[in-house]
């Protein structure tokens, strides 16, 4: 069960959180998140619960696209409750038409089964360099 587990989370960490930020769909972003979920991205106020935390994702993309890959390092389950750690690389293209550039990420997602599914229940990234 722990393996399925495990996957899961990979899953959710490497694709269906990459998809909902590349798609920049709303919806998708904040089922993947518990109720008191807390979101502290880098360089911005920390975001509780998940109205918050798409408010803070829309925001995020209002003047960018975002086109990520992540890639899962690490990943333990412990019961009902999980991490991941990993990276990501990100193409941030301005709405603008300005230059893209690329940013490289660090995050720690603390998961939580919720209802038999996975969710981000805490989530902390930074910026890296190159």
């Amino acid at each position: 069960m722990i393996s399925k587990d495990k996957e899961k989370i990979k899953e959710i960490f490497e694709e269906v959180y990459a998809n909902n930020v590349k798609s920049e769909n709303l919806h998708g972003y904040g089922e993947m998140y518990t109720e008191n979920a807390l979101w502290i991205a880098p360089n911005v106020p920390d975001r509780v619960g998940i109205s918050d935390i798409v408010e803070g994702f829309s925001e995020q993309i209002a003047n960018s696209r975002i086109d990520p890959i992540f890639t899962a390092e690490e990943i333990e389950v412990i019961g009902d409750f999980g991490y991941v750690v990993g990276t990501s690389i990100a193409t941030v293209s301005p709405k603008d038409g300005s230059p893209s550039k690329q940013v490289k990420f660090r995050a720690l997602w603390l998961m939580k089964k919720d209802c038999d599914r996975w969710k981000i229940n805490r989530q902390i990234w930074n910026n890296k360099p190159f």
